[in-house]
């Protein structure tokens, strides 16, 4: 009876391709970008379904096993693979051999990003926003679409309809000065009083627009084509210093927390959401 039970539990419908199958383990946000500095060193994260405060070690960042089989899985593989390759080899994560700098000192700037296929980066982007909507992570909580979001995005990663540009528009944000290392769950906030979905990785910060995604920018509405969303042959980026950043901030307010935590240092500790 007990195997039967773990059989259940492991065998279900792949909510990426349809079929079934044996689930396996999917990250949110791909391993490779949520790792410590340090191989063997742990991050903290709050545990959210205790029912007084305390935290729990990880190894990376959150992970689902009811959401894919094999299959689907290397969908999602292949996907985050080409994205990771081409967001290092363009200096947008603190893992990249040669980060992207500002041009002057100021604190925030714009760079110009040409990737060698767009549609993939911002594919890449749509994937995890499906991810995290589709899982029943309580970290996850704040992400959630509606039926036909989810199945127009399932669509979209596995190629059975073409990208709608005016679907979940992406801004990006880089930080441009290593910080400390650590994960973040995504979270829902306003930005130019626009709701967005806000993912972070290894220095690198995502903006999906929810509703009416023509945000008033310059007194004008900026079109779902302009390079300042991802997708078009060249992408507008924002570089933010890491010591002027929300995230540094958002950190170091949920640090206090984590005081006494011989995990990656306290200050290398990961915070998921400032409770």
């Amino acid at each position: 009876m007990k195997q039967l039970l773990i059989r259940i539990y492991l065998v279900g419908i792949c909510q990426l391709t349809g079929k079934e199958g044996k689930y396996v383990k999917s990250h949110i946000i791909p391993k490779s970008l949520t790792r410590p500095k340090k191989s063997g060193n742990k991050f903290l994260q709050p545990d959210v379904k205790a029912p007084q405060k305390r935290f729990i070690k990880r190894a990376d960042s959150w992970y689902d096993k009811s959401i894919v089989i094999r299959e689907g899985e290397d969908f999602l593989s292949d996907i985050d693979s080409h994205a990771i390759d081409e967001l290092r080899a363009q200096g947008l994560l603190w893992s990249s051999d040669k980060v992207r700098m500002q041009a002057t000192h100021s604190k925030n700037e714009l760079t110009v990003v040409s990737f060698s296929e767009p549609r993939k980066i911002r594919k890449y982007f749509l994937s995890l926003l499906w991810r995290a909507a589709v899982s029943t992570l309580p970290e996850l909580e704040d992400i959630i679409l509606n039926r036909n979001q989810k199945e127009q995005l399932r669509q979209i990663i596995i190629g059975e309809s073409e990208d709608d540009l005016s679907l979940f528009p992406t801004t990006l944000i880089q930080l441009t000065t290593e910080g400390p290392a650590h994960n973040f769950a995504p979270i829902k906030l306003k930005v130019h009083d626009r709701e967005v979905y806000r993912f972070y990785m290894n220095g690198l910060i995502a903006h999906i627009y929810l509703h009416n995604t023509n945000m008033p920018v310059l007194m004008n509405p900026v079109p779902y084509d302009h390079p300042i969303f991802v997708g078009s042959e060249r992408t507008l980026v924002s570089q933010v210093k890491t010591e002027h950043s929300f995230q540094l901030n958002n950190l170091k307010r949920g640090i206090s927390e984590l005081r006494g935590a011989n995990c990656e240092g306290s200050v290398q500790a990961l915070v998921n959401k400032v409770i």
